[in-house]
């Protein structure tokens, strides 16, 4: 225990001596505060899914979720960054030097990287319900056990997209390969699959990590319940995880 408290110790302190975090945190939140203000501005002329209305009254921290679809490409690139820019400059070599156990380093990147954030992720979804507020006026439901808990869903969804990305990039080394995989399978893929409206292909799109996410974050129940696709998301990162284990494992730095 003491020795895995060591190996966060010293990647979290390695994440915030870089200036990648700050610019990723950064751009986070313009691009909440960007997007919720553009779909409340949707929200207040009737452009919003009837479904998504609370009372005819547009919840703010839905306005959030909606969001994050363009939020979470700050939060992938900070995740995988944290493995593949050491591969890229060559310093994974000085930080298996300092942390020989392959396992222990990557659990220790995912929980200091997953930690970041879920807080981040819970703080710009807050963001973006204020802006949400601030555009909609009446018009907008603030009710705060209500945001607070799309905030948390945002954060942990953000968490588990995170770790997933992280253990990708393990797994693939490369900061291109990385970020071109995550997007195909959480932004590209999903409406490419769901276009034809065809069973098979729907089914297949549903169980990718960003539909998946989605299903959880809008609270849907079909085609299975909300906390299903957290779990399946779950599923995705663990996968990764596992799959990064295993690179670093059989693979010389």
């Amino acid at each position: 225990m003491t020795v895995m408290r060591a190996a966060i110790g010293a990647e979290w302190t390695k994440l915030w001596t870089t200036r990648t975090v700050w610019w990723a945190l950064g751009a986070a939140a313009m691009l909440m505060a960007a997007g919720a203000g553009q779909y409340a501005i949707y929200a207040g002329n009737g452009d919003l899914a009837p479904a998504l209305l609370s009372d005819g009254r547009v919840p703010v921290g839905t306005v959030a979720v909606l969001a994050v679809g363009v939020t979470q490409l700050a939060f992938v690139a900070l995740a995988m960054l944290v493995v593949t820019s050491e591969y890229s400059t060559g310093t994974i070599r000085a930080t298996l030097a300092w942390i020989p156990s392959r396992g222990r380093l990557l659990l220790a990147k995912c929980a200091v990287v997953g930690t970041v954030t879920l807080v981040a992720g819970t703080a710009v979804g807050l963001l973006g319900a204020l802006v949400a507020a601030a555009v909609l006026g009446d018009l907008g439901d603030t009710g705060a056990v209500a945001i607070g808990a799309d905030a948390l869903g945002i954060g942990a969804y953000l968490m588990l997209l995170a770790v997933f990305a992280t253990g990708l990039g393990a797994a693939l080394r490369g900061p291109v390969v990385t970020l071109v995989v995550v997007l195909l399978l959480v932004v590209v893929l999903p409406p490419l699959l769901q276009v034809p409206d065809l069973t098979l292909l729907d089914r297949i799109a549903d169980s990718l990590p960003g539909v998946a996410g989605n299903h959880f974050l809008l609270g849907e129940a079909d085609p299975y319940p909300a906390l299903v696709g957290l779990l399946v998301l779950a599923a995705w990162a663990v996968a990764a995880v596992l799959a990064g284990w295993r690179v670093m494992h059989h693979r010389d730095a």
